[in-house]
């Protein structure tokens, strides 16, 4: 992610119906005092989601469309993917999402297989 997402990052917490008001565009800025890794994921129409990693590999989102089910699907199932190896190439040994969304919840179950410990899913990798 770069200076050039942040308006398309903002546009996107400011819509975000899974999670409004949690989130600020600094939540993904890397600095020197609080490093971060983030990413966007996106295809031919633009970003689909704006992704940060934690040290824990605990994997927060935040949707430019929330209701666009078919590709936050795939955009999930790639995405996961692509953690999954970087976690793997950097020693981590588990994944985590949270989410209260009930639906997302439901696809990363039976989907990917993740275990459900409260609003988190876990999956080893």
């Amino acid at each position: 992610m770069t200076a050039q997402d942040y308006p398309a990052l903002q546009a996107a917490i400011d819509s975000d119906t899974f999670h409004p008001g949690e989130w600020k565009v600094t939540d993904f800025i890397h600095t020197p005092e609080s490093p971060k890794v983030c990413t966007v994921i996106e295809d031919s129409k633009g970003p689909i989601t704006f992704v940060r990693f934690t040290k824990t590999l605990r994997i927060c989102c935040v949707w430019n469309d929330g209701l666009d089910n078919h590709r936050n699907a795939k955009a999930i199932i790639f995405g996961v993917h692509d953690a999954v190896q970087m976690a793997r190439a950097n020693g981590f040994t588990e994944l985590v999402i949270q989410s209260d969304n009930p639906k997302l919840g439901e696809f990363l179950k039976r989907v990917l297989k993740m275990t459900e410990s409260g609003n988190q899913y876990l999956l080893g990798v």
